[in-house]
């Protein structure tokens, strides 16, 4: 096997890892979406808002395991130039991984809100959001995996 073969079945390797751990997160994600389905307003007590706080960092993770990983494996699998998260948001919407309207824009943002806390004062409209764009991402990384599936 000459080096650049080598290389792809490396970049293959890591792809069928990365999309695995993808999926994994994906359930995961989907799992604390149900449980806190039904959870109204705040204030909540300890064990609800732990509900609401796993659901939102396992929203963070998907959404970085995505964009950070997987998108990164595509675009290097395509042979694309490395670029800034929003060439492989773009990118990705091009594989019809998204729609073109910039939801894995506003998927990340809010990723980023999660990540630093910014809206402590506000999180029943952080929770909300995470509520509202989850199926967002959860498209995204089902297209994901199926083209994954393909280059595999």
């Amino acid at each position: 096997m000459n080096p650049l073969e080598g290389r792809r079945a490396d970049l293959r390797a890591l792809l069928e890892a990365e999309t695995s751990r993808l999926g994994q997160a994906a359930a995961h994600l989907r799992w604390s979406l149900a449980r806190c389905e039904s959870l109204g307003p705040g204030p909540w007590p300890p064990d609800l808002l732990e509900r609401l706080e796993s659901m939102a960092s396992r929203f963070a993770r998907l959404s970085d395991l995505l964009t950070q990983r997987v998108m990164r494996l595509a675009d290097e699998l395509e042979l694309e130039a490395p670029g800034s998260l929003l060439d492989r948001i773009r990118r990705a919407e091009k594989r019809g991984w998204a729609q073109s309207d910039g939801q894995l824009v506003r998927v990340r943002e809010l990723r980023n809100l999660i990540a630093h806390e910014y809206e402590d004062e506000d999180l029943p409209a952080l929770y909300a959001e995470v509520q509202r764009l989850a199926p967002t991402l959860l498209h995204a990384v089902d297209r994901a995996l199926d083209w994954a599936r393909q280059v595999n």
